[in-house]
């Protein structure tokens, strides 16, 4: 599962008590999962691929701090975002492309590696979306909103990176997902391999490159 394109948010939690019922596509029950740190991929075979670890890269360029600039509402800000399946704001994903960022307005952060970047590791538990389709809370924390399709690269790495996604199976699990505030995002160089691009239609099992991702 490899890809580098637009990616969108999915809000979980708005699922609420029916979140201690069900299931993603790969059948692993929600309260078994840390549903703020999970994805659903759009080309996935749920016999072989369900459960990766996936790493998420983004140039900090795409952190979003001022949402106005970006013709974005402040509810979909990361300073005014809140977290809890009692209390979750039911934000308009399913048509997030009406917040296309209007990317000319923001700022680029100069740096002294243009091979920085801002990462996050979640697993791979559902299908469908554009490319990826990420849990709402670590969208946010990534990319500092939470309405807007933004540019990202995603391969598979090794699973003892995401080992604290899986949870105890409670019932009460799913009314205590990770905060945004606390969600694990890293800095550091991208590791990604060369050659990744849309998968729209298209086999994403391998990048261009043989180089191995796993680390």
């Amino acid at each position: 599962m490899y890809g580098k394109q637009a990616i969108t948010p999915h809000d979980y939690q708005s699922l609420g008590e029916a979140l201690a019922l069900s299931a993603p596509s790969c059948g692993y029950p929600y309260v078994t999962l840390d549903i703020s740190r999970i994805t659903a991929v759009q080309l996935m075979s749920v016999g072989t691929e369900c459960g990766t670890c996936l790493r998420i890269e983004t140039s900090p360029s795409n952190y979003i701090e001022d949402g106005a600039t970006a013709g974005l509402p402040d509810v979909a800000m990361a300073t005014h975002f809140a977290a809890t399946t009692t209390d979750f704001p039911q934000l308009p994903t399913t048509s997030v492309a009406d917040y296309a960022v209007n990317r000319r307005s923001l700022q680029r952060r100069s740096g002294s590696d243009s091979d920085a970047v801002r990462y996050i590791y979640v697993l791979a538990v559902d299908t469908g979306g554009r490319g990826l389709d990420m849990a709402q809370v670590s969208f946010t924390a990534l990319f500092g909103q939470s309405l807007s399709p933004m540019e990202a690269a995603w391969f598979p790495v090794d699973a003892t990176y995401c080992d604290d996604i899986w949870r105890n199976s409670t019932k009460e699990q799913p009314k205590s997902p990770t905060s945004m505030g606390k969600i694990p995002i890293f800095t550091g160089q991208s590791e990604a391999p060369a050659g990744l691009g849309p998968v729209d239609g298209k086999d994403n099992n391998q990048p261009t490159s043989s180089a191995s991702t796993l680390r």
